[in-house]
């Protein structure tokens, strides 16, 4: 039987789903995860694609699937990531592509690098942290010596992966600045237009909106108020602050219009504004969605000049082409995700009404049409920002229908505006038009603010496994079916029950009656988030100052919004730090628990905030118990009433009973402090140790006593105490303990259903 061809139209698309997808490969091959899973999973792809087009076409995709493999293993930061060893000094020479500015450091990305010493040049580029006081600005040439730090890896697995994000920026390697060798200052023509633009925004706008001007107009957040950004962020229109496809699509409509004025012939003006396009994408910093839009821009102007006609469709492949052959590891970037998802989204929308309307005799309202692509762009980039921020705005993203008009009016004024203010006698009419810019901004923020305190405004979803977000895509095409299809909508409504069985029995299935000990990498601290069959989360102990919003996000990454109770062990900073910060989150605080015995400033802080926030505070002790079903918490200590001179031994001593399963949480507990009440204890299962494995905590004869099978030990990495001891470690490895460690391992997690104890670390590599 011959075999049958189909027509494969769009090849060049078909081509980045291909390349794309041996990227994928090739970095769980590296990583060592799914490696069993990956031959079977490729193997139904090519059998299905030549199934669909036909054999010669399967080739080829294989083989560019490989091809995408291979220059992912082979791209610069791979190769180069070995070239720098941490706590190393370098002497580094380049150009300053990038300076962003933290409230304690200054960070300077270098391209073209060279590295002296060993007059290696560096493909990739390389960011170094220097001091406040430093003036370092764009396209300077600097020469500096630095120590090479260590690239931090991701400990928790809600944690941000700062590592794949630095790569997805094409930075191989940090360093922290020694000693400036070197500094010629340069300010190209482009650098003093975005100075000078800069600073008469600051002129024209007040304190508190000049960042957000500066964002939009410029791609500059240095100035943004973090609450401000974090409102845009969570009402799902922060793409508003950050130039991206949006901002490109307005500036491209302003040019549209002004070169219509312009005499010249179509294929020149077309080329003038393709310039002026790549005039401002260079002005704006380059983020990736700016040349992933002005790719596509430029790519239809061209079209247009030669063929008269666009395909969008190849025109953002084409785009993706170009990024993810100059860096492959911009595939992992969130922005580069949601911006290529998005337009995917308006692109098919788009599409799939010009053939209703063109085979139908029939046209789409402006409303409907508004609504389709709205609703477009939420499907495509729910299962994105599910995956990677765990919660999706819902009612919340209806506010983009009426944000993304205001802002494009916003932008397109803010121009006119900022070229206004520099002609003589106009810049008091300038500045009139900011402060009418300013009043609806302000007006922005507030709504934005009211809405995210609507139920439902946002929906956690917790982090989604794979086989949901098949079954997402699964469901999303059957909407799209039902909305265009012109057969019976028959088969697609049966195709919806059996997926809402099959989500429901997922479901079922991952609601099994296990009790999970999660204990987090928190630093030098500690953090246990119990998840308690049938009554969610408890917390024992936060941690650090500056990881509450570790805590929210691994909650939200379990799917959960609500904390039924936080237990602190002792208001030390390093445990009680985290949760005064949980408390100006958006979780649902249940109750808190405290020491009786415990009196500081920061208790006192906690119980006041506490009341003013109407969340229940007890004080426990020993003899006093917490019931959560079949879950217990048992306090053994504090046993006196008064407190003890050394906060740690004001720490309560809990044991955690589900079915045979128990577990003993010791808080920061001297040894020799209230022995009495572990005379009663038997065996236990898992022993947090005391004081983050000090030699003050742990003594041989309490090991006798308790009998644990593992003993988990939470300190931070490389910390300045010590901690573990190594004489604490040697008592745990003569008694037969398996010892387990957030520093090494990262997060651990017992997971029981009573009886059988599993125990599993996330990082593999330890």
């Amino acid at each position: 039987m011959k075999n049958q061809k189909y027509d494969v139209r769009r090849p060049l698309v078909h081509g980045v789903l291909f390349y794309t997808i041996g990227i994928i490969c090739a970095d769980q091959l590296i990583k060592g995860q799914n490696i069993f899973l990956l031959m079977p999973i490729m193997s139904l792809l090519i059998i299905g694609y030549i199934f669909c087009f036909g054999y010669l076409p399967g080739v080829y995709g294989l083989m560019i699937l490989i091809m995408g493999a291979v220059i992912f293993i082979h791209c610069p930061l791979q190769q180069e990531r070995d070239d720098f060893i941490p706590k190393k000094s370098y002497i580094l020479k380049g150009q300053v592509e990038e300076v962003s500015r933290t409230p304690y450091y200054e960070w300077v990305t270098l391209k073209g690098v060279e590295e002296e010493t060993s007059h290696q040049k560096i493909r990739s580029k390389v960011q170094i942290r220097f001091k406040l006081k430093e003036t370092i600005s764009t396209y300077d040439d600097l020469m500096v010596q630095g120590e090479c730090l260590e690239m931090t890896p991701k400990m928790n697995p809600s944690d941000f992966d700062y590592a794949t994000y630095l790569k997805g920026k094409g930075i191989v390697a940090t360093f922290k600045a020694k000693q400036i060798m070197n500094l010629e200052k340069h300010t190209p023509l482009i650098e003093q237009i975005r100075e000078a633009c800069t600073a008469q925004l600051e002129k024209l706008f007040s304190a508190d909106q000049v960042g957000i001007m500066e964002a939009a107009l410029l791609g500059d957040d240095s100035q943004l108020d973090e609450t401000t950004d974090a409102i845009y962020q969570k009402a799902g229109i922060g793409h508003v602050l950050c130039i991206s496809g949006f901002h490109v699509g307005v500036v491209t409509g302003l040019m549209m219009f002004l070169f219509s004025y312009v005499p010249l012939p179509y294929t020149v003006r077309q080329l003038a504004m393709i310039l002026a396009i790549i005039f401002y994408a260079r002005l704006s910093g380059g983020a990736p969605s700016t040349i992933r839009a002005t790719i596509m821009v430029c790519v239809g102007l061209l079209g247009k000049c030669f063929w008269q006609e666009e395909d969008r469709l190849t025109t953002w492949a084409v785009a993706a082409w170009c990024l993810l052959i100059n860096n492959p590891y911009q595939l992992f970037m969130v922005g580069v995700q949601l911006s290529f998802m998005a337009v995917l989204g308006v692109m098919i929308c788009m599409e799939e009404m010009a053939k209703k309307e063109r085979f139908v005799e029939w046209k789409y309202t402006e409303l409907r049409r508004t609504l389709i692509v709205w609703l477009g762009v939420q499907l495509f980039t729910w299962p994105i920002l599910a995956y990677h921020f765990y919660e999706v705005p819902f009612l919340i993203s209806f506010l983009n229908l009426f944000i993304i008009p205001i802002f494009s009016i916003i932008i397109i004024s803010g121009w006119w505006i900022l070229g206004l203010s520099f002609l003589p006698g106009f810049f008091s009419l300038a500045r009139v038009g900011s402060w009418c810019i300013e009043r609806i901004l302000s007006t922005i923020e507030r709504l934005a603010s009211v809405f995210l305190r609507c139920p439902l405004a946002t929906l956690c979803t917790g982090k989604p496994s794979a086989f949901e977000i098949i079954l997402y895509g699964m469901m999303v095409f059957l909407i799209g079916y039902v909305i265009w299809g012109e057969q019976s909508k028959k088969r697609a409504y049966q195709g919806f029950a059996c997926l809402a069985c099959l989500w429901i029995l997922n479901g079922m299935i991952g609601s099994k009656q296990n009790l999970k000990m999660n204990c987090l990498y928190i630093g030098q601290g500690d953090c246990c988030v119990v998840e308690m069959p049938k009554y969610g989360l408890f917390i024992i102990d936060g941690g650090p100052f500056g990881k509450g919003k570790e805590i929210e996000n691994y909650a939200k990454y379990l799917g959960y919004t609500k904390i039924q109770g936080i237990m602190v062990s002792h208001s030390d900073a390093d445990h009680i730090g985290g949760v005064l910060e949980l408390l100006d989150t958006s979780l649902e605080l249940g109750h808190v628990f405290v020491s009786r015995t415990d009196h500081s400033d920061q208790l006192n802080e906690l119980v006041k905030r506490c009341s003013e926030k109407g969340i229940p505070i007890s004080y426990l002790g020993s003899g006093d118990i917490l019931k959560y079903g079949q879950v217990k918490f048992q306090c053994l200590a504090p046993l006196q009433a008064t407190n003890y001179k050394n906060n740690n031994d004001n720490s309560i001593v809990c044991k955690l009973n589900y079915g045979r399963f128990s577990a003993l949480f010791t808080g920061d507990k001297s040894k020799g402090i209230d022995e009495k009440a572990y005379e009663q204890i038997e065996p236990i299962s898992v022993l947090k140790v005391s004081h983050h494995g000090s030699r003050t905590g742990t003594s041989k004869g309490l090991l006798l006593k308790l009998q644990p099978r593992y003993a988990m030990i939470s300190c931070g990495r490389e910390n300045r105490y010590g901690h573990p001891h190594q004489e604490v470690v040697d008592l745990l490895s003569d008694e037969k303990v398996v010892i387990s460690r957030t520093d090494v391992e990262g997060a651990i997690v017992y997971e029981t259903d009573g009886s059988y104890l599993k125990e599993t670390s996330y990082r593999k590599d330890a």
